[in-house]
């Protein structure tokens, strides 16, 4: 029925020359069924997830996509059968219509009744008619098909944050909104920036974020577009006082806006709408939680695989030198920084690249190079004197070059060197403290780690691996100091503090 690997999609069409330009267009890339009448493309569909009856696949066609409505008349879509079964039974299937001079009121219909999720005017980009369905297609595949039922419950209110630089008709519609429910918070800001600060200080609260167009700086579209890309659970809505069709039709195919609606305002309508936009908050933070635990799981079993092939090759290269549970203690320290989820990329990376094979030998050759070129032997328990001068010394170099004497406190300074400017700091917010018996360092603040060997990779990088090279050779120049390692990790960051037997100079 459908190329493998290929998606599908409906074409509903009017015109037989309008399909014939169609699969002219787009027959290479998706595999295009084309129907002349609502009923047949339903029948299609029925016949599309009786093959795809499995507990996977259920109420989804096989490698479906999208359904594109390619009408000479738009203004007949509210009416569309079709469009109705495939936004109450066909949920994860992208609706896209295309037609010419489709009016505002139009869209905005149809928006509202979710008959449609993108909307082109002909001639419509064809680049970005192919990503959506190719995006929408990988969403398909990887999306959870149980929705939530139940409200999230939180300790607090969502907030819907209105954005316009008219505040008086902001904090009158906030007010309004207030006295007629009690389910979600209200808070507005007069510009773009104002909007994004508070969205920083309560991501976890905000729900939906409701933009008026013309704003001075940032437009209300560039600033849900923003919103999209670092709050996507965040549901957008645009709003103008114009009838500005090209702006709507770019929010919503470039933006993916929920909504967009036309001022003014009424308190009324815009309730429903919000409780619309909350209910589909609620859908998106699962689809990410669920999407997030799935591939949590499936990376531990991933990062334990990369753990034990990292603690073999790491060990054979010079057991003199670093023991095999000091390695083991190197990476269970790398286990308590956290970093950011693994997603359905760096998975796919892991299994579909040569990326875990390429990471274990770049990794194990730049370990191999500096841990050969340690002298095994040589003064143990620095003084404090001894560390402020290497540490001086460090600094001088490059970052992350090789020191022409390779002892180990030449190694340790350089590669503390090394990840203080991984993390923007200083040699001289290192603090040394000295007591009767300890020599301990420490740094003022915490090192920052953004990534390590065993968090969730899509890349090999230089910087990455210089950073966790350091990181190794702190801990074997260390031990071959005779001293010890303190280290605690923390998100996105850790904490080192190194001691040593403090000695005291001979009379």
């Amino acid at each position: 029925m459908t190329i493998s690997g290929t998606p599908a999609v409906i074409l509903r069409y009017d015109q037989e020359q309008d399909r014939e330009q169609f699969e002219a267009l787009f027959g290479k890339d998706f595999h295009v069924c084309s129907f002349a009448s609502d009923q047949a493309a339903m029948d299609y569909l029925v016949y599309a997830r009786s093959l795809a009856a499995t507990p996977e696949t259920a109420n989804s066609p096989t490698n479906l996509a999208a359904i594109f409505v390619l009408s000479d008349r738009p203004e007949r879509c509210p009416e569309s059968v079709l469009l109705a079964v495939a936004r109450d039974q066909y949920p994860h299937l992208l609706k896209i219509l295309l037609g010419e001079a489709i009016e505002l009121e139009l869209l905005v219909s149809l928006l509202d009744q979710q008959l449609i999720d993108r909307c082109f005017e002909q001639p419509a980009n064809p680049d970005l008619v192919r990503s959506h369905v190719l995006t929408a297609a990988l969403t398909h595949r990887e999306a959870p098909y149980t929705r939530a039922t139940k409200p999230i419950i939180g300790q607090h209110k969502p907030i819907v944050l209105i954005v316009d630089d008219e505040p008086a008709a902001t904090k009158y519609l906030a007010r309004q909104l207030e006295l007629l429910q009690d389910e979600f918070r209200v808070v507005c800001a007069q510009s773009a920036d104002e909007a994004l600060r508070c969205v920083q200080d309560e991501a976890s609260a905000i729900a939906v974020v409701m933009a008026d167009q013309r704003m001075p700086g940032m437009h209300g579209k560039e600033l849900l577009d923003e919103l999209k890309q670092s709050h996507p659970a965040i549901v957008r809505i645009l709003t103008s006082a114009w009838g500005e069709l090209e702006v709507a039709l770019g929010a919503v195919n470039e933006g993916r806006i929920f909504r967009y609606r036309q001022k003014p305002w009424q308190a009324q309508e815009l309730l429903s709408l919000f409780r619309q936009a909350l209910g589909h908050h609620q859908e998106l933070v699962a689809e990410r939680d669920h999407s997030r635990t799935q591939a949590d799981q499936q990376f531990a079993e991933l990062r334990q695989q990369r753990y034990a092939r990292l603690l073999a090759r790491l060990s054979s290269i010079n057991e003199r030198t670093f023991s095999k549970s000091d390695i083991a203690a190197f990476l269970d320290l790398l286990l308590t920084i956290q970093t950011l989820p693994a997603s359905s990329s760096h998975l796919r990376a892991s299994r579909e690249t040569t990326l875990e094979q390429q990471l274990e030998q770049d990794f194990g050759h730049l370990v191999h190079q500096q841990l050969e070129a340690l002298e095994p032997v040589g003064q143990r328990h620095p003084s404090r004197q001894d560390l402020e001068v290497s540490l001086a010394a460090a600094t001088d170099n490059e970052p992350g070059s090789t020191p022409t004497v390779h002892t180990p406190l030449s190694r340790l300074c350089q590669s503390l060197t090394t990840l203080l400017t991984a993390s923007g700091l200083r040699t001289n917010q290192i603090r040394i403290n000295q007591t009767d018996d300890i020599l301990s360092l420490t740094t003022d603040s915490p090192l920052r780690m953004y990534s390590h060997l065993l968090a969730p990779l899509t890349r090999i990088s230089r910087p990455l691996l210089e950073q966790q090279c350091a990181l190794l050779m702190v801990y074997a120049s260390t031990l071959l100091l005779g001293g010890d390692v303190d280290a605690t990790g923390g998100e996105q960051s850790f904490r080192l503090t190194l001691r040593f037997a403090n000695l005291k100079p001979a009379e």
